[in-house]
């Protein structure tokens, strides 16, 4: 039951981090931390687990499992985030650089269409991103339920 709730929740950052996270931060921002986190996540984790040792904690398999499916889930998070961001400036450039450098060329398909409907490519890779990290997040935590 609590994989469940587990892999609830990390689907739910996911989907915070791609849908409402760009409105709050530049995307500079977002290109740094997203690929910085992933050591971060595994130093915690790894600390983490090293605390609940030295703390004479009994590990038992399901906390490990748990430990590890988190970092794992964290970093697909973070890599997803990474890759949409990544997309998102492409098309911005592509669309600068037609703007900018293809003046006479810019009322002609395909470049037309790509132009006017770049919100919508955007918004159409952010749903794939989302329905594959959904994928990736239950692979993680209910792949191999015993």
């Amino acid at each position: 039951m609590i994989r469940y709730l587990l892999l609830a929740l990390f689907i739910c950052l996911n989907g915070y981090c791609l849908f409402f996270l760009y409105k709050k931060y530049a995307r500079p921002f977002l290109m740094k931390a997203f690929p910085a986190s992933i050591p971060v996540t595994i130093v915690l984790i790894f600390g983490l687990g090293f605390l609940i040792k030295l703390l004479r904690i009994p590990m038992t398999y399901h906390i490990s499992q748990a430990l590890i499916s988190a970092m794992m889930s964290l970093i697909v998070i973070a890599m997803i985030n990474f890759a949409n961001q990544l997309f998102s400036y492409m098309v911005d450039l592509m669309v600068g650089f037609h703007q900018k450098n293809n003046v006479a060329n810019i009322g002609r398909q395909p470049i037309k269409f790509f132009i006017v409907n770049q919100v919508g490519s955007k918004q159409g890779a952010t749903l794939i991103w989302f329905l594959g990290s959904v994928l990736m997040l239950y692979g993680i935590w209910l792949g191999n339920v015993r």
